[in-house]
Parts: structure tokens; sequence; C-alpha cells
């Protein structure tokens, strides 16, 4: 195999150095901000920078994620902290946050960015964007298949463009499409977009239909994702660096992952897939990327570790009980100290072995006080034998991974001029060495050229291994004690190990700049301020034309129309999508018509999409688009408006989006950051909107719920209507699920947004435009919706917003909140 980088997780220093050891070619870690895992335990600034000597002197290579999304008042922190890293020497830095990307293609280029699988670039015109903005790496959506990525990366190739593709091999897989989950952040206060996910999608819930309970479990928890079959595969369509998940978790699950995928990548005999199926898992997965159906994906029957399956107990005799090995596939010998589980209608109950009575290749036969039945399925859990070789990671240990050769060329007055040169990265680290010891004239046995290679390959403890010694001009007759061998070596290592270091650290000359850039950034950032007076109009979401004909008579700005989730199939939605935005346009010709395109589009639909606009321009039909995706602007001619998924958190993701005509600020933001936003944007060109009325989307998935728990797959036939996803223990948790022509689903908070009581200071937010949703409404709802909050952009009372919420919950479909708009997160403000 030729896999470039083995990236593995690490949430502590402890966890780093068992990750290193175990054979990662990179790691993945976060300080103690702005890394999108809040709960682990992370590093501060001086374990980053400790973490980076030890990576970099075993020649691994340290990326550190700066993958939350940042609201303006943490703008210059987040700078500061950025241009740390860069200072120790950091090999790059995941990003999810458009606004970072701007400011660290401005303020410090040669920090490498790797994209966030956040951030959801799904298409290759995503990918052409990243490129154009210093993106060096993709890190892809867990839900794109090697086909697709083969395609992507052929077309890189073609195009000439240098970007580097990364995918998840092993581990936990987010239930939501590139992990853009707002399900935690709108009914707990912790924001997955912030590190803080409650991990709602590992609950149980009852999926209903027709009121009729059609499934239950634990519906939207996932399968765990292993590739280890598949590295090749994945290698063969173009992934540079394999990715493995958890820095929430232990060394030992750590050590386990990266030593089994390291020696299956480097084709090494052993117990390795046993191994991964030991440590924690919810069952295994091929994942998307191998093609598996969304029904494989999932893991409706249990949320939790089982282990590796062994077989059923068939019979008990007192304390004596016979287990049958089913599982021939992946041998288990059982040995005292190991962890067992038994499983007996959905429960698990779990041993340490201490007595085994009888094992061969058909039964296992164990004694146990444990209280059992017939017919348990048995499962090994843990092994002692495993969790003792993981001890050999855990002591910090500099490997001698890089080659290094000398040549030693012989002078006159015996001195010799000692050349050294090795590699990193490709780049070629030379010096030369002129050191105190010095040869004489042997006067009894003159050394050999075979005596010096011996000792000088005595470098256990360094990053380096000699590869190769010459020998220019040597007298036949020459000596030098051991001792001057010695400090030969030693100072050649020591030099060549500052050098290794300092190839990774940027020059005094590239820090200066940098500085220098910050700095008057910083400068012009504290003293702008938008001076712009905005009156924000009114416009509306809708998904049929009945709406857009209760909209008609409203003087709306816009009429966002998402049709996505009324047909079933891709084929009737092209057939029928241009005879709908025609009759869209002909019903409210006085008002701007943006057609809502797919979540997550790919390439192919982007290409399809301009080709119906075209034809629709050229029977003089005016339409726009709205889309979750950067880039499309070389695709489409029209006006471009960015949907809610593109997470604007802060004034320079309006920057780096700025070509985009309007952008919806992300609905997790409070109203005190929503302001900083407009206060401290001076793009003047793109609308900044806000969605004020609404059952929010908070989640868009792949999962079509095929393959519920009895096997059933769930389909509705008619797409207007929905199914309804019901918490089992909190009743009132329920959420509406629409499904769009590409099966995938869309699944809708169980509350209204309502902002009708904060309109006097939303008025004053200097926005551009405000949104109600109405989609998945009818045409009565629709209507009152638009007059209400259409009579509170007037000069209304506080008492008279009062009576407007009371109206709104009269007819509402479900509970009202004001969401984030007052508070934020309530987890980080706690």
């Amino acid at each position: 195999m030729h896999l470039k980088e083995l990236l593995a997780p690490a949430g502590s220093y402890d966890v780093l150095v068992i990750a290193v050891n175990a054979g990662a070619d990179a790691v993945y870690l976060a300080g103690q901000n702005y890394g999108a895992r809040a709960f682990a335990k992370n590093f501060t600034m001086e374990e980053i920078e400790k973490a980076v000597n030890y990576a970099h002197l075993n020649n691994v290579k340290i990326h550190v994620t700066v993958n939350t999304l940042i609201n303006n008042f943490e703008i210059i922190d987040v700078i500061d902290y950025l241009f740390k890293l860069y200072q120790i020497g950091v090999d790059a830095v995941i990003v999810q946050d458009f606004g970072i990307i701007q400011l660290l293609k401005k303020l410090i280029p040669d920090l490498e960015v790797h994209a966030s699988t956040q951030m959801a670039l799904s298409n290759y015109s995503a990918m052409k964007w990243a490129y154009e903005n210093n993106i060096k790496r993709i890190v892809l959506p867990r839900e794109k298949s090697v086909e697709e990525i083969g395609k992507i990366h052929d077309q890189l190739k073609k195009d000439n463009i240098n970007l580097e593709l990364e995918a998840f091999g092993h581990g936990a897989l987010c239930y939501c499409v590139s992990g853009n989950c707002y399900i935690s952040s709108y009914n707990s206060g912790r924001s997955g977009n912030r590190g803080a996910c409650a991990q709602p999608c590992r609950r149980e819930y009852r999926l209903k239909y027709r009121g009729y309970n059609i499934g239950n479990g634990f519906l939207l928890s996932t399968h765990d994702l292993a590739t280890y079959n598949n590295i090749q595969e994945i290698t063969d369509a173009g992934v540079t660096s394999l990715k493995l998940e958890g820095r929430m978790k232990s060394g030992d699950y750590i050590g386990t992952i990266v030593n089994s995928y390291r020696n299956i990548i480097d084709g090494n005999p052993g117990d390795w897939e046993k191994d991964l199926h030991l440590v924690f898992n919810r069952q295994f997965t091929n994942g998307y990327i191998m093609n598996d159906k969304p029904g494989e994906v999932m893991g409706r029957g249990s949320s939790g570790h089982e282990g590796l399956y062994i077989g059923d107990i068939t019979d008990i005799d007192g304390t004596k009980v016979t287990i049958e090995i089913k599982n021939k596939e992946i041998p288990v010998i059982l040995e005292k100290g190991d962890g067992i589980a038994f499983k007996y209608n959905g429960k698990i109950k779990g041993i340490y072995l201490e007595n085994i009575i009888k094992q061969d290749e058909n039964e296992i036969i164990i004694d146990t006080t444990r209280l059992v039945k017939v017919g348990t399925e048995v499962f090994i859990s843990y092994s002692a034998r495993t969790h003792e070789n993981l001890k050999q990671f855990k002591k910090e240990t500099i490997q001698s991974k890089i080659p290094i050769n000398v040549t030693f060329n012989f002078q006159n007055d015996l001195t010799a001029n000692i050349k050294v040169e090795y590699y990193i990265d490709d780049e070629l680290i030379n010096f030369r060495h002129k050191g105190i010891a010095r040869f004489e004239k042997a006067k009894n046995r003159p050394i050999t050229t075979e005596s010096i290679i011996k000792q000088l390959e005595k470098t256990g403890g360094t990053p380096f291994y000699m590869d190769n010694v010459e020998f220019n001009d040597m007298q036949d007759d020459l000596f030098i004690p051991i001792s001057g061998l010695n400090k030969i070596r030693r100072e050649i290592l020591e030099k060549a190990e500052e050098l290794l270091l300092n190839h990774f650290t940027p020059t005094k000359k590239s820090i200066k700049a940098a500085r220098k850039l910050i700095e008057e950034f910083k400068g012009n950032y504290e003293s702008y301020e938008n001076k712009k007076n905005t009156k924000a109009r009114l416009s509306l979401f809708a998904n049929d034309l009945a709406q857009i004909r209760a909209a008609n008579g409203f003087d709306l700005k816009r009429i966002y129309l998402d049709v996505n989730c009324s047909y079933n199939n891709e084929k009737d939605y092209y057939d029928n999508i241009k005879d709908i935005l025609k009759e869209a346009i002909q019903t409210a010709p006085e008002i701007e018509i943006v057609w809502v395109l797919t979540s997550f589009i790919n390439e192919y639909e982007l290409i399809k999409a301009n080709e119906i606009i075209k034809e629709l321009e050229s029977e003089g039909y005016m339409i726009s688009v709205m889309v979750d995706s950067p880039g499309v602007e070389e695709i489409f001619d029209c006006p471009i408006y960015g949907n809610h998924n593109l997470n604007v958190w802060n004034s320079y993701a309006v920057e780096c989006l700025s070509k985009y005509n309007g952008l919806i600020l992300s609905s997790e933001l409070s109203g005190r950051e929503i302001k900083e936003i407009t206060r401290k944007n001076y793009i003047k060109n793109t609308d900044l909107e806000m969605i004020i009325h609404g059952n929010l989307e908070v989640i868009v998935s792949k999962d079509d719920f095929t393959n519920l728990n009895d096997g059933r797959d769930f389909i509705i036939k008619n797409n207007s209507e929905y199914a309804t996803l019901e918490d089992k223990k909190r009743k009132k948790f329920k959420y509406k699920i629409f499904f769009d022509y590409n099966r995938q689903s869309h699944i809708l908070n169980k509350d209204c947004l309502c902002l009708i009581e904060e309109m006097a200071v939303i008025k004053k937010l200097n926005l551009d435009n405000l949104i109600v949703d109405c989609r998945y409404s009818n045409e009565k709802y629709t209507k009152q919706i638009l007059s209400i909050y259409n009579d509170s952009l007037g000069d209304v009372s506080p008492e008279k917003l009062t009576e407007f919420k009371y109206n709104i919950m009269d007819f509402s479909q479900s509970y009202i909140n004001k969401g984030n708009f007052l508070e934020g997160r309530l987890h980080e403000d706690s």
C-alpha cells in the first residue's frame, strides 16, 4: 500500500505518546479552546509545544484542530492562538469557520490549513474554491464514496490542482451529514459546532407515522466505521491520509486502533482484526465510503459496546457453562483475565474469566457463578494479553526513523571535514561538521572503516539511523580512539536534531512579517465600526405554490422556494422543477424568487441546475439560487444566496463568502453576537439575513430509515407527508421528518423559533433581511404568520408584540421558543 499518512487522534499528551509510538504518521489534537471536543482533556499551549517536539523527533506530524465556529468577540484571541501555533511549528491547523479561513489567508498564509469535514465541501466546485483560498487538504465528508472520491481526485489531477484528500477510516460516525447538526444546540444549549454535543443521536426513539408506532430503538445511532479491509481501494481513490476518530477515547483504545491499522497497512501478520473488535465499538460498518446502504450503516439495536461475538451458551451444569463457538471468521482463544459479556433479551452482563475448563475449535467450557441462560449470546469484550502488549507504547521513546548519510572528506592535516545529509518532507537538510576530535597516525593498529561505521551506527534514542557512510581520501594508517568517534557521532546527531526541529518552525523573518500583519489587523479591527443603518425587510421560506399565493399580497424582499421534499425521486423532481419555478415567478412577479437547491449538493446537480436556470432565462424568467456550498459562483451567473448550513458566525465569514448576494447568519447565535457581526461588517453588497420564525432544520442525514429493528423499511410514498421521531424518555421531544428526492432525511426541531417579542431589538441589529420559515405548513398558516410579522415591522409597543406572540401560540403547530437569541448556547455561559 502507498498510503501517505495514518492520522491518529489524541485527547491528552499521554495518549499522544501512545499514538506516536504505535505507528501514527500524524496526530491531530486540540488546545483547550476552539477544538470540536470540548469535553476531552485537551492540551495546554505548553503541552502542544511538547507534543510538537516529541512528534517531530519521531518524524510524525501534528495537526491542531481549530474547528469550532468563532464569534466576533473571539476573533482577536483566536488569531493570537493561531499565531502561537504557527510559531511553535505545528504542521497544520484543521478549520471549519469560513472567517478563520479568510483571516489565515491574509495574516498567516504560511500556516498550512486543512478544511474540516464540518465545512461539508461536497462537490468539485467547493474543492477548487478551497484550493484558491490557501487550503492544502480537504477532510472529506463521511458520506462520500470511493468512486466519488476517485472522480474528484482525477479531476484535481487533470486540472493540476495540488489538493490533498483526507478520509475517515475508523471510529464513530455522525448521524448528520458532515456533522452539521444542530439538535443538541437548539434543545440543550450544547452546540456540536462548539465541541459540546450532548449526543442526542445515541438516545432511544420511537418512529411514528399517521399515529402508528412503526419503529423503536436507537434509531439515530450509527455503527462505527471500520475500513481495515478496504485501505487499498481508499488509497487507490487518491486519499492521502486515513483518519482514525477518537479524541475522547482512552489510551488503550488509541493504542489498539493505531497499532492494528499500522500493521495492516504494512502487511504484518497478526490478530489485528480481533483487537479492533475488542476495544469500544458499536459494531462495524464499511460506511458510506464503501457504499454501505443507510440501513447497513445504522446500528438501531444498541448504542453501546458489545465486543467480538464468540457464540451461544448451549448447556449449563451447575457452574459449568458450555459455549458453542459460532464465529469461525475471527477465531478467539480465551485466557484468564479476559472480559466476556453475556447478552440476553437485549441486556448485557459481564465477567472477567478466572477458570477455563476446556477450549477447542468447537466449544469453550468455563466455570462461573454468574446467572446465565441457555441461548445467551457470548462476546469477548476485553483481552488481557492485548492490554499487556499496549504497555510498550506508553513510555516516551525517540524512534530512529530518518535515514542519514555521512561522508568523511579527509584533509592533509588528518582532520576530517564531515558532510551530513538527510531528507525531511522531500527537502534536503545538510551541513558540514568539523569537530574537535582528530584523527592521528596509528602507532600500532590503524582503525578500519568498518570500526568507524559500527560506532557511528549506535544512534539509538535519536531520530536517525545511519543509512550510508562514505570515506574520501582516507589514509591506511589512521587512528582515533572510540571516545573520539563517540564525540563525532554525538555532535553530528545533535546538530542534525537541531536542524530537524528548526525545519518545522518558521524563520524569524516569516514570524516578524506575520506579527506585523496581525498587529495592523488588530488596530484596524478595534477601531472599525460599521455606521450603516439598514431597515430590514421581510422574506419567506416556502415549499409549495400555495404559500407563494398566500404571500403575494405582502411587501416581501424574497421568497426562498424549497420543493426538495415534494418528490421522492430525482426523475420526478427534475421533470417538474422548471414548471414550478415558472409558475412561482408568474404568481409573485414583483418578488425575487430564489430556488433552494438540495442540501450538500454534488457537482452533477449544480451543473444540471444551471442548465435549467439558463433555459428559464431564455424564456424570460429570471431566477436566483440558494446553496450551502462555497465556490458555486463559477457555475451560476444569477444571484446566489447562502443557506444556513454555511454556518456564518462572524464578519470575516461574510467577507470570505462575499461573492454571494446574501447570507443567512447562523441560528445558533445570540442577538448580541449577531449585533457584533453587523457592527464589524464592512462588506456592503452581501445582504445579512436572519431566520426569525420557523421549525428550524436540525439534521440532514443520508439515513432513509430502512432496516428498522424488525428489518422493515420505512417508505413514505406521498412526500407531502412526514414521520415523527419521539424521544422515548422525553416524550415531549417530537421531531418531524421529511424526505427529499435524494432520500435524505430532514429532521425539523420539535419547537418553533418565534422571535416576535424581540422584534424591537431585531430591527436595530442592522440586518437586511428577516426570514419567516413556513415550510411544511399550509396557505392559511403562512398568511397569518406573514401578517403578524409584517405588522411588527412598524412602530409597535412591547405589549402589542406580546399580544402577537399569544396570537401565534393559538394557531402554532408546536411549542414556541426564542432559541439561542437571548442567551446563546447555555452550556457555554455556564
